[in-house]
């Protein structure tokens, strides 16, 4: 028995610094700015008698925008 699901227009993003590690009294943080990649479409099967995931990411658009 098989199961699909596809995930399109996902936003491809990259922060434009690292994020600060968690520290005792602060939470993991990141920067609001982002560099985009376009786009990319994500399909996911699974094998529900294996508990087996099969996945593929296609390319969406490559707009390169910041």
């Amino acid at each position: 028995m098989l199961s699909l699901d596809e995930k399109s227009q996902i936003q491809a993003l990259e922060r434009t610094r690292p994020s600060r590690p968690v520290m005792p009294d602060r939470p993991e943080t990141q920067t609001h700015d982002y560099i985009r990649h376009g786009t990319t479409t994500l399909f996911a099967e699974l094998d529900v008698l294996a508990g087996t995931v099969i996945r593929r990411c296609m390319q969406g658009s490559s707009q390169n925008v910041s």
